[in-house]
């Protein structure tokens, strides 16, 4: 009897505080434009019970009983309490504070203050994931060429590994001298070095495409020099990818193709109608609440089909081959013209994935993780061996010729583990550890081994090249504190320290990719698959070196009005030595009208791993006279007995001095502006030498000398050759204009640049002068780095919001670019400004939206190459050398997103 008076009570007691308690639902939007706010707090006054909103701004959330007040709240907007009645909805919509979420920028400060663009002291941009995914590109490094001025990021195309991860660059410089952080840690880089003809040649970058766009919320661009306060590698500024931790989930497809009309024929404007590149991506994402943590996971699957833009090389005559080969490929059954070049984008099929989690552990104190997985598999073709390369093709098993193409497997993980919290009389901690790997492996398909022509039609035709690795364990300390000083408005200061593990590796291919089996032959066949020769036993590394950093970083507000920021780095390295680097930078704001800020720094990037100890034979195709041809290329060890040989000397840090100037206004809410000129300048920098031939009696008795192998043509090394300057100036301003019913956002943004070598690039006595004294680093090599990317763009977009209505117009203008002859001044080639423009419109319905979109609407192409004739017999229409922004065409695409809750 007594169990069932307590079970009654028990129940009473229950159903009374169901009754006492109230549940809530609704909607949290932004006041101005009607849209969802995602990730808004909801929260019960004075407790720790609520929820945040998801996808579509929804929430529902319980009052605890005698509780009737809410709290909501969004970074960026004013907070607001609501008194709850007797409803059960209830929608909340929140106005723009001073400071929008858009607008706050974290990068280059380690202070607490929340500082604006306009306020910060130096500039940063801020790409939301609605700037990223409203260019309708698939890529994040794509997304970024066509709405950040200053960041560079073009497709190659016959480039061996560079054809399946694109070169990304920062104000001009190189895909090495910009730091790529995850979540504001260090990314790690690419198992890849450049080392074919393409803009960045002999540099090694970090490939952000293996990271989601589905994960990402946003990505900060810091352009300025920022070694003293994040290391090696930041000499033209640093990207943090920031990545989605909101509730919610949606799921998004894209579809598209390119549908153009291109000039295949050389001295004819006859067009081609082409359809190809058909791209599909499929998107998921789910983030919801685990406890008093958060929790998100992206997945995403790209697919891409090759595009091929080649010269039409049957029915057209040229010098050369053709009256060769004509008969021969005739006597065979001929063969279609696409299967005589694929000169544009290689195909491309990707999976990647995403964890994002975060919990409390007490009061002051949270657990942080974040992983990624991507395996990327890509296809690219090189150049077409016709039968009159009688040393490169064997006949009895290519007739008429064949078509080598590269296949690549590049697998990338990391991991990174986290607690930070807080101590004591607010200081401030953080420790993590991160490790991420980069892999690349190449296998060759369609393609021979020269040298074994007496196998006849039973000669192998696939090749395992060998692998590349890269990977990196980051361990970091960070702790600050903000203190009260008389006199001062505030005072940041923070200390840090960093242990870096680099590793490197090198897995030699099969045999028959790399081995020439008859040295004996005359004429001598070039051994190894063509198209890319494997790597050899000789090649084979597995190389680590570590590094210890260790920094002070002081940031205080003088008073109202002047804002100084001060740090100081050093970074000593297991292989080479130690660098320091200082950066002294000020903001004087008059008013919000008129701000002026300034810095200036020393800077050092360190010799990567791969530049260290990379070596390989490659085929590579370089243009004298205006004639490309075929040369085994040997890129030699900067320690090597080869690279003493010629007087190569030993690597060592690269050396930057950064000065910045920049005035930034705002005229209200709706209106900002920044300008800001800078110069970089650069000494010992880093570059691969061009090119230096054995048919250069000198040369090549050097090379017989110290026993390089009697079938490689030419030889390179990476040395500090050259000093460089870049001077430029980057202008962005932004109007949000209320427009009728609707919001109208326009933006124009200019990236102004202009790259020189001081003085002359190094050389050795043991080397022979060219024509132009420059046989250490040719006049192509110069080219890339002077006028080999656009000296000015310009990006200008408006974006009309009206309801369930969005319409956006973009144009980017790209400057000029140039290549230069290596042998001969007037066959250099220059290639005009160009103007893209992408058309979107987008309409939303319920929870469904819809987008239609058209990039590169008027179907522009960058100019033709002027000596088409001489330039692999016209099968190149476009520049592989210097491009813009590719040479695809008009790409049509529609894409679907559902939020589903």
């Amino acid at each position: 009897m007594k169990q069932a008076v307590l079970l009654f009570i028990a129940l009473v007691l229950s159903i009374s505080t169901a009754i006492a308690q109230k549940s809530i639902s609704g909607r949290v939007t932004d006041e101005r434009t009607k849209e969802a706010l995602i990730g808004a707090s909801v929260v019960a006054k004075g407790t720790t019970q609520g929820t945040l909103t998801d996808m579509d701004g929804k929430f529902q959330v319980t009052l605890p009983a005698g509780n009737n007040v809410l709290v909501i709240t969004f970074i960026g907007y004013n907070p607001q309490e609501k008194t709850i009645g007797g409803e059960s909805t209830m929608d909340v919509e929140l106005s723009e504070s001073a400071v929008s979420i858009d607008n706050v920028v974290v990068l280059g400060s380690r202070s607490t203050s929340m500082r604006t663009r306009t306020e910060s002291v130096a500039p940063v941009d801020v790409l939301t994931s609605k700037d990223l995914i409203g260019t309708g590109q698939t890529e994040p490094t794509q997304m970024m060429h066509f709405i950040a001025p200053s960041f560079n990021s073009s497709r190659q195309t016959v480039a061996d590994g560079t054809d399946h991860i694109d070169p990304a660059t920062l104000r001009g410089l190189g895909p090495d001298q910009v730091l790529v952080l995850l979540n504001g840690k260090r990314r790690h880089n690419q198992a890849l070095i450049n080392i074919n003809g393409t803009v960045g040649r002999g540099s090694v970058g970090t490939d952000m495409n293996v990271i989601p766009s589905a994960a990402i919320d946003r990505m900060e661009v810091l352009r300025d020099g920022a070694s003293s306060q994040y290391g090696s590698d930041a000499i033209a500024g640093v990207i943090n990818v920031v990545m989605k931790n909101s509730a919610g989930t949606s799921v998004s497809a894209h579809y598209g193709s390119y549908n153009t009309n291109y000039e295949p024929v050389f001295g004819k404007t006859d067009k081609r109608h082409m359809t190809d590149g058909q791209t599909l991506q499929v998107s998921a994402y789910h983030g919801m609440n685990v406890g008093k943590g958060k929790a998100s996971i992206a997945f995403e699957f790209r697919d891409r089909a090759p595009s091929n833009r080649a010269g039409d090389f049957l029915g057209t005559v040229y010098t050369g081959s053709k009256a060769t080969d004509d008969p021969i490929i005739a006597a065979n059954g001929g063969f279609d013209r696409t299967f005589n070049m694929q000169i544009g984008n290689a195909s491309s099929q990707n999976i990647l994935g995403f964890l994002n989690f975060t919990h409390p552990i007490g009061e002051k104190t949270e657990f942080y993780l974040h992983a990624g997985g991507a395996s990327r598999h890509g296809a690219g073709k090189g150049f077409y061996r016709y039968p009159k390369q009688t040393t490169q093709v064997i006949a009895a098993l290519y007739p008429k010729g064949f078509l080598p193409e590269i296949h690549s497997k590049i697998m990338d993980i990391s991991a990174l583990v986290g607690v930070k919290g807080t101590f004591g009389s607010d200081w401030r901690w953080d420790l993590s550890n991160v490790y991420g790997s980069n892999d690349f492996r190449y296998d060759v398909k369609n393609s021979n081994n020269a040298s074994q022509f007496a196998q006849g039609a039973s000669a192998q035709t696939s090749f395992y090249a060998g692998t590349q690795r890269f990977a990196q364990n980051t361990l970091n300390l960070d702790v600050s504190k903000s203190v009260a000083v008389n006199g001062l408005k505030s005072f940041n200061f923070a200390f840090g320290g960093e242990y870096r593990m680099d590793m490197f590796g090198i897995e030699a291919g099969e045999e028959a990719s790399w081995k020439n089996y008859d040295l004996n032959a005359s004429p001598l066949r070039v051994g190894g698959s063509q198209v890319f020769p494997g790597f050899q036993p000789s090649n084979a590394i597995d190389k680590s070196r570590s590094v210890m950093g260790a920094y002070l970083d002081i940031e205080t507000d003088i008073n109202e009005k002047l804002l100084i920021d001060a740090a100081l780095r050093t970074e000593k390295y297991s292989d080479f030595g130690s660098n320091l680097a200082g950066k002294l930078a000020a903001r004087y704001k008059v008013a919000d009208e008129l701000v002026f800020r300034g810095a200036i720094s020393n800077g050092f990037r360190a010799p990567s791993i791969h530049q260290r100890y990379f070596s390989n034979t490659s085929t590579q195709f370089v243009i004298n006279n205006g004639v490309t041809t075929p040369n085994n290329v040997g890129t030699y060890r900067n320690d090597s007995e080869i690279a003493a040989a010629l007087g190569i000397p030993t690597l060592k840090a690269e050396q930057s001095k950064n000065l910045s100037f920049g005035i930034t206004s705002k005229l209200d809410k709706l209106v900002t502006i920044t300008a800001d000129i800078y110069q970089i300048d650069i000494t010992d920098r880093i570059v691969i030498t061009g090119n230096m031939s054995r048919s250069n009696a000198t040369i090549n008795s050097l090379l017989t000398a110290a026993g390089a192998a009697a079938d490689v043509t030419q030889v390179a090394f990476f040395t500090n050759a050259i000093s460089t300057q870049t001077k430029g100036l980057d202008v962005v301003v932004g109007l949000s204009p209320k427009l009728g019913s609707g919001v109208l956002d326009l933006m124009l943004a200019a990236n102004f640049t202009e790259n020189k070598i001081i003085g002359t690039p190094k050389t050795t006595d043991k080397l022979p002068a060219d024509q132009f004294g420059k046989t250490f680093f040719s006049r192509l090599e110069e080219s890339r780095i002077v006028v080999g990317q656009p000296r000015q763009k310009l990006a200008i977009s408006a974006t009309y919001r009206l309801k369930n209505l969005t319409a956006s117009v973009r144009s980017t203008h790209f400057g000029s670019v140039s290549v230069w002859d290596n042998a001969n001044v007037a066959l250099d080639e220059t290639f005009g400004e160009r103007t893209i423009t992408d058309l979107t419109i987008g309409y939303k319905l319920k929870k469904a939206t819809l987008t239609l979109g058209a990039n590169n609407a008027f179907d522009i192409y960058p100019d033709k190459l002027k000596n088409l004739g001489l330039t692999s017999d016209g099968r190149f229409i476009y520049s592989r050398n210097a491009t813009q922004f590719g040479f695809a065409g008009r790409y049509i695409y529609a894409s679907l997103r559902v939020d589903l809750k």
